[in-house]
């Protein structure tokens, strides 16, 4: 441990050590490891210099990493932040979109159920005027068939009366025969002439029978056996103008169940044509 010497021993050449070291090695060696020292020493300096500056680079470098990092971050946090912006201002168009869709299809849904309703309401009417069509034509029909059975009743009636009157003329005329005393000489018409029936479809017999009486001179009939043949035809026209007031009866009644249906149809769709108004 006595031979070791520091940097400052050696460069002090006024040391006394040194001067016995250098007399101990002597000549060109101990040059030469002085040189190799001494270039040692300064290879030392110029390493120490190096890594200072490798160092002072380094903490440079490790400075401009860490701006550029944190800058990174930085620029990261913002386009983050827009990525989440971007994100959320696409969920709110996505569900504006879906409740724009929605809110037209259920306008459409509600368009088309008004529309459903309205075609209802039109196939309704229509039933409803169908109806009282077909109610009108058999109205017709009952009263044409009506009318029909009338007339053929009061063919009926008349054709009855005829033969009755018929049999009571061929009566009186065989009750005049036999109570003549004198032979007439105008014969008598027959009894089934058309000529006989008055304006009204009344016969005239009447009318032949007093100018028998009247020509013959035989004894008159009493008034109370003719009035039958008279008054009996008067009943057909009252039966006739009774039906025929029901008749106008019965179409007034249907005519007025026709407008009471088309006024509720007609304040119904008022109601709904407010209501959908009301709605828009």
């Amino acid at each position: 441990m006595t031979n070791v010497y520091t940097l400052k021993n050696i460069n002090n050449k006024d040391n006394d050590s040194f001067k016995e070291v250098e007399q101990r090695l002597g000549g060109t060696y101990e040059q030469e490891l002085k040189e190799k020292l001494y270039s040692a020493i300064k290879s030392k300096a110029e390493i120490n210099d190096l890594s200072k500056k490798l160092v002072d680079k380094y903490n440079e470098r490790e400075k401009e990493f860490e701006n550029k990092a944190s800058q990174l971050n930085a620029s990261t946090t913002k386009v983050r932040s827009q990525l989440i912006s971007e994100r959320k201002s696409h969920c709110e168009a996505n569900r504006e979109a879906t409740l724009a869709q929605k809110a037209s299809f259920d306008d459409k849904v509600q368009i088309l159920s008004l529309e459903v309703k309205v075609r209802e309401l039109e196939l309704e009417r229509a039933n409803e005027d169908l109806n009282s069509k077909n109610y009108t034509i058999e109205c017709m029909e009952k009263g044409i068939e009506a009318s029909d059975s009338i007339y053929k009743w009061e063919l009926d009636i008349r054709s009855s009366e005829r033969l009755k009157l018929m049999e009571e003329n061929s009566s009186l005329k065989d009750q005049l025969v036999l109570k003549k005393d004198n032979k007439v000489d105008t014969p008598l018409p027959p009894m089934n002439d058309s000529s006989q029936l008055g304006p009204e479809g009344t016969p005239s017999a009447f009318n032949h029978l007093s100018h028998i009486i009247s020509v013959s001179g035989a004894e008159a009939v009493s008034l109370p056996e003719t009035a039958p043949i008279i008054t009996s035809p008067l009943r057909s026209p009252m039966l006739i103008y009774s039906i025929l007031a029901l008749v106008l009866i019965t179409i007034i009644c249907f005519m007025a169940r026709k407008w009471l249906n088309s006024w509720k149809k007609d304040s119904r769709y008022f109601s709904h044509e407010n209501t959908q108004i009301g709605w828009e």
